[in-house]
């Protein structure tokens, strides 16, 4: 073979090497990236749920009959402001979708809609305890059913970081 023609095959071999090898390395990078975008998303959402719950569950105490002398007394307009924070709260989780739908995968974002869905029932509840100018008076079944509530999403919320841990 003359010289000069593998000269040439050899150059044209190596930089179809050098090519391959970064392709390759650019779509390594590119995978970790998106991975880290989804991990930091799903991280950012189960924040901000935790934090929902754990709110709600601190307004709940001054409804509670027999627990309310423990606690600071909740007047109304502290309750209604609380109640305001949450809904705030709650409305930033909605927007914490859009990020979830878009770094995947959809098994993600299908959980962390179930998972949303659940904050709204003690959120209503507690905005409707709260909603008069006096705290209203919560019936026990009334109690238990916010318990029942805030259980289910404790559950979803375990689900959400089950299937994020395993999608990214």
């Amino acid at each position: 073979m003359d010289q000069g023609l593998a000269a040439i095959l050899g150059a044209a071999v190596g930089a179809t090497a050098t090519g391959a090898a970064a392709l390759v390395t650019s779509m390594s990078a590119s995978r970790l990236s998106k991975n880290k975008a989804r991990q930091e998303a799903c991280l950012a959402y189960l924040t901000l749920v935790a934090e929902i719950g754990t709110a709600l569950a601190d307004v709940s105490r001054h409804f509670r009959t027999g627990l309310a002398d423990v606690y600071e007394p909740l007047d109304a307009t502290t309750a209604r402001a609380r109640v305001a924070a949450i809904d705030a709260q709650y409305h930033e989780l909605i927007t914490k979708h859009a990020i979830l739908m878009l770094a995947g995968p959809r098994r993600v974002y299908r959980q962390a809609v179930r998972t949303t869905d659940l904050v709204a029932e003690p959120l209503t509840l507690i905005a409707r305890w709260s909603a008069g100018s006096v705290p209203a008076t919560v019936t026990s079944e009334q109690m238990q059913t916010f318990d029942r509530s805030l259980e289910a999403l404790s559950q979803s919320l375990a689900q959400f970081a089950d299937t994020a841990r395993e999608s990214t």
